[in-house]
């Protein structure tokens, strides 16, 4: 349809100029933050937050997320400190430094915002949010069919495709000893009462995993 295709363009188009704008006022407000940088600044805000509510707010894994937070600690902005109560979680929070970035980084969006819609009135506002609205809820509701998550999250039946296998070098080693690797294709044939998974895999070949094993398989649902 020819609406899809201007639909298409006018998203790509805005994305494009949105941030070219935003790489205009990082270079004349905080010179040494990337865009990523920037944005995960906004997702800690100014509450302590755990690493693991960081990575699953921005939708990337742990390991990403520490590389990340490191380098913003080594730039001033960010911190960590580890829980008295439970010594597994790590909280990460920011600097002084980083709520300036944090304000700076609100405001422009205030003032952007403010300044592209000056010269619309109300009403065509309106038509805009409410079907914005809708796009945004049919987007959320694509993000979380391809949201990455545990094999035993999925229902039987469900298609998916492996991305990341947790767990222990030999939990690792076990799957990788079953075929079990990134981007191998499964298909989840049933789940039992005794806490087994039975996987078919592409070559037609069933395995049966103990549940909580399988837990270590980070897969995405595959379409069709």
């Amino acid at each position: 349809m020819s609406y899809i295709k201007e639909v298409n363009e006018i998203f790509e188009n805005f994305y494009k100029l949105f941030y070219e704008s935003e790489d205009l006022a990082l270079k004349n407000g905080i010179k040494c933050l990337t865009h990523t940088e920037l944005h995960i600044i906004e997702a800690i805000g100014e509450d302590s937050i755990t690493m693991n509510t960081l990575s699953e707010r921005l939708a990337i894994t742990m390991g990403t997320a520490t590389v990340a937070i490191t380098k913003l600690e080594e730039k001033g902005f960010a911190m960590r400190a580890r829980s008295n109560v439970d010594r597994r979680k790590v909280y990460v929070s920011l600097t002084p430094k980083g709520s300036k970035a944090l304000e700076y980084h609100n405001n422009y969006h205030k003032t952007i915002m403010a300044t592209i819609t000056e010269n619309i009135n109300k009403e065509d506002l309106d038509v805009f949010l409410k079907t914005f609205e809708k796009i945004l809820a049919n987007l959320k509701d694509k993000s979380k069919f391809l949201k990455p998550s545990s094999i035993t999250n999925f229902p039987i039946g469900s298609k998916v495709s492996v991305i990341e296998i947790k767990g222990t070098p030999i939990v690792q080693d076990y799957f990788m000893g079953n075929g079990i690797h990134s981007y191998t294709e499964l298909m989840i044939k049933d789940i039992k009462e005794n806490e087994k998974i039975v996987l078919i895999k592409q070559d037609g070949e069933i395995l049966e995993l103990n549940a909580l094993d399988a837990k270590n398989i980070i897969v995405v649902r595959k379409e069709g």
